[in-house]
């Protein structure tokens, strides 16, 4: 069992991921990290988004009903949502090109394993806090 290391930068996180078990998997362990966790297997509009209070998005780039990577830029259009730091989550080989062309703060290439995961949310909110308060 994963020990909670993070309580004090627990965010809100939202996960979306076509794949129910690696949906599952990633909500079980970012809950366990000490985070708020929505997740669903489909893509939801920016308006969805805007409602829960993502703090943080984690999203595939293939949903069963649309494209993560389009979702992101939608996101990243958005003056509500434009700050939410967005990892974009695939097997894809050209990944890294994708999530800079949408704007994502991050990316994960699949597989991952559970360390990956927590790294690289870890890293991707202290940074969003670094952006947001830079140092003096």
């Amino acid at each position: 069992m994963l020990r909670i290391r993070n309580c004090c930068m627990s965010k809100r996180i939202l996960v979306l991921e076509d794949e129910v078990k690696i949906l599952e998997l990633m909500e079980m362990i970012l809950e366990e990290e000490g985070h708020e966790v929505v997740a669903f297997n489909q893509y939801v509009p920016v308006d969805d988004v805007i409602e829960f209070g993502a703090q943080l998005i984690v999203l595939d780039i293939r949903l069963s009903n649309g494209y993560g990577h389009l979702l992101c830029k939608d996101l990243k259009a958005n003056p509500s949502t434009s700050k939410i730091p967005v990892i974009l989550v695939s097997g894809a080989d050209n990944l890294a090109t994708i999530a800079a062309e949408c704007g994502a703060d991050a990316y994960l290439q699949k597989p991952f394993g559970i360390e990956e995961l927590i790294a690289i949310v870890s890293d991707t909110i202290k940074q969003s806090k670094i952006k947001r308060n830079p140092p003096a």
